[in-house]
């Protein structure tokens, strides 16, 4: 598998040290006003390639609103889908990440009830109880909508962008409902259980219809992540690392080493899959030497987090440094690092 990063902010200074970490992948996820064109990818895609990086994954980078709701200009925004699809094909970007939350906030719809849980050391984190939810924790104007009013536009969604998907080889990953709970202030959710993914899988068998294997979501839905990652081992296409603890009504955000989740089976399972998927840090607690607010996005939080989850991938995978090392001659070893290390292997 490969570890990604989403970086906040997604500045020059914290992609270099992304690759400093031994980070190739890099996962865009601006929330720009329209679908992004091909000379907008090709920017990005240049930028990143001039630092040694690729840019592997749009996440949340296509307005979807109009299509979520079935609203006037829905064939509009998908048309603007299938041209970002189509410009991703052609750039070598891989993965479409999205999500069928109804969108009042920020393209999406992400619930927590606080962001000053104290964790390890007093770290501040996320968390979620559902009797703390009112109508002012999401205030919105938006209709709500039948499940099955939000199930049939998804289905318009994918038999119209399915195809492009398949002629450009993109990977199509919906994201979990967070939290995956149906209804919540008044607007229902669809993709929040084991079952509504079989059921998304099943209104399409093409290999481009996949998920994003969230582990914090499908962890809030109590759900067995390796007898998860067994069942939709073909159409996993993308995976978020993070751990969480209590229930689906009750549960706050853990750092990845102080949760009850066991990862290095969790890993073993995708192993044991043949999964290479791009895999990147979710949601992280906010560390003291970080400055404003807590949006689980700290740079330095997902620096640590993303050393963790490297560790446990070397365990399981083998260490990629190890191969590297060794092809690397004699004499140029000597040159980067100094005589001592010539003889070493």
């Amino acid at each position: 598998m490969r570890i990604a990063m989403a970086l906040v902010p997604y500045a020059k200074q914290n992609l270099l040290t992304a690759k400093q970490l031994g980070v190739d992948d890099i996962v865009y996820n601006g929330m720009p006003g329209r679908a992004l064109d091909y000379d907008t990818l090709h920017h990005e895609v240049e930028k990143l390639r001039a630092l040694g990086l690729r840019l592997t994954i749009l996440e949340g980078a296509v307005p979807i609103d109009r299509i979520v709701l079935g609203a006037e200009g829905r064939d509009s925004q998908i048309a603007e889908v299938k041209r970002t699809i189509e410009a991703m094909g052609r750039l070598g970007v891989e993965v479409l990440c999205y999500n069928f939350m109804p969108p009042v906030r920020d393209g999406e719809m992400v619930v927590r009830t606080s962001y000053d849980i104290p964790a390890r050391g007093g770290a501040q984190t996320s968390a979620f109880r559902l009797a703390d939810v009112t109508a002012s924790t999401v205030p919105h104007t938006v209709e709500p909508l039948s499940a099955e009013n939000m199930w049939e536009n998804l289905e318009y969604f994918l038999r119209a962008v399915i195809p492009t998907a398949e002629l450009a080889g993109i990977k199509l990953a919906m994201h979990p409902d967070d939290p995956p709970l149906s209804p919540i202030c008044g607007l229902n959710r669809i993709m929040s259980s084991v079952e509504s993914f079989e059921r998304l899988l099943a209104l399409s068998d093409s290999p481009a219809n996949g998920i994003t294997l969230c582990q914090g979501c499908f962890l809030e839905m109590g759900a067995n992540l390796p007898a998860t990652i067994r069942k939709f081992r073909e159409r996993i296409h993308f995976v978020h690392f993070r751990d969480i603890a209590g229930t689906t009504e009750d549960f706050v955000e853990t750092f990845p080493d102080d949760g009850p989740t066991n990862f290095i089976e969790v890993f073993q399972t995708f192993k044991e899959i043949g999964c290479r998927s791009p895999v990147r840090v979710d949601h992280v607690p906010h560390l003291a030497i970080e400055e404003g607010a807590n949006d689980g996005y700290g740079f330095i939080g997902h620096a640590y987090a993303t050393g963790y989850l490297k560790g446990i991938l070397d365990s399981v995978f083998g260490k990629p440094g190890l191969t590297r090392w060794r092809n690397v001659p004699a004499d140029e070893r000597a040159r980067r690092y100094g005589s001592g290390a010539v003889g070493r292997n």
